[in-house]
């Protein structure tokens, strides 16, 4: 985490959104209340440099990591929408996720987006991460991810 990087981007932020008055600048917005504009400007200013640093640790293919990597189409036509389809298709069931982890590659990348992709993501979101049992509305794979057999969830 390099939270040096995201301290700094919040003050900027806050700074920015200070009152005409030159008086104290309001809270930092949360990300589920930031505008579409604000939401793009904090996923470039913060989330991009962030992830790509953790996308990066784990494998430096990710070096030239950009807005397309996780949004695909979205990041070309300006939705950003999310789940995207042009990002791997993963098993849309709890048992077909099972057989789907048995290739140790898939293992390796599904473990890796456990223990740090999701967690970073929720983090930078201000949001909970799932859990079945005390969250099953938190941040998950199927928040960047479609799943196979799921209405909308298959490209």
């Amino acid at each position: 985490m390099n939270m040096k990087r995201i301290s700094m981007a919040v003050c900027l932020f806050v700074a920015a959104c200070g009152g005409e008055d030159g008086g104290p600048a309001a809270e930092p917005t949360a990300y589920a209340d930031m505008s579409f504009e604000e939401r793009v400007v904090f996923m470039n200013d913060v989330v991009l440099p962030e992830m790509k640093e953790v996308f990066v640790a784990f494998d430096p293919k990710f070096e030239a990591m950009s807005c397309a990597t996780c949004h695909g189409n979205g990041a070309t036509d300006g939705t950003y929408t999310m789940p995207s389809p042009q990002i791997p298709v993963l098993p849309g069931t709890e048992e077909a996720f099972l057989e789907y982890v048995k290739d140790p590659e898939a293992a390796r990348w599904s473990q890796f987006m456990l223990d740090k992709v999701s967690p970073r993501m929720a983090e930078l979101l201000q949001v909970a991460v799932f859990d079945h049992e005390t969250n099953p509305n938190g941040f998950s794979c199927h928040n960047c991810h479609t799943l196979e057999g799921v209405p909308g969830g298959t490209p």
